[in-house]
C-alpha cells in the first residue's frame, strides 16, 4: 500500500470520527487506528472468504469493536480512571489489552477488557472502583 492510499485512509478515519470525539495525543495514532482496521478487515476476509472492502471493514470495525469499547471507556470509572487522557489513545491501550485478554478466554467483553485495564493501569478512586466490578478471573 502506497503512502497516498494509507493517507487517505487515514484522513478518512478522521473526518469520519471527528463527531465521536475520536483524538489523539500523537499524530501516529491515526496510524494506528487505520492498523486496526486493516486488521479486522483481514481477518473479516479471511472468516467470510471474500475479500471485504475497506469501507465494509470500516462498518464492521466500528460496530464490532470501536463502538464496544467507547462505550465501556466512556463509563463514569473508567474516564476517571484516565482523566487526562484522549478518547483515541484509550480505545488503542484497551483495544491491545482486549486482544491479549481474549487470547485467554475468547468470550472476554469489551467492557471487561475495560475494567481490566482501569483496575491495572488506572488512577485514583476509580482505579478501586473498577476492582470492585471486575470478575475475579480478570
Amino acid at each position: 500500500m502506497s503512502k497516498t492510499q494509507t493517507r487517505t485512509k487515514i484522513e478518512d478515519l478522521q473526518a469520519m470520527f471527528a463527531q465521536e470525539g475520536i483524538q489523539f495525543s500523537r499524530n501516529a495514532g491515526w496510524q494506528e487506528l487505520e492498523e486496526h482496521v486493516e486488521v479486522h478487515k483481514y481477518h473479516l476476509s479471511q472468516q467470510l472468504n471474500v475479500n471485504v472492502t475497506w469501507e465494509d471493514a470500516v462498518f464492521s470495525w466500528y460496530d464490532n469493536m470501536l463502538r464496544p469499547v467507547k462505550e465501556a471507556i466512556t463509563a463514569w470509572e473508567f474516564r476517571n480512571a484516565f482523566p487526562r487522557q484522549p478518547l483515541g489513545d484509550l480505545y488503542l491501550a484497551v483495544s491491545d489489552h482486549w486482544f491479549y485478554l481474549k487470547e485467554r478466554d475468547p468470550n472476554t467483553t469489551a467492557e471487561e477488557a475495560a475494567r481490566s485495564f482501569a483496575m491495572h493501569y488506572g488512577k485514583g478512586l476509580a482505579r478501586w472502583f473498577s476492582r470492585f466490578l471486575a470478575p475475579t478471573n480478570r
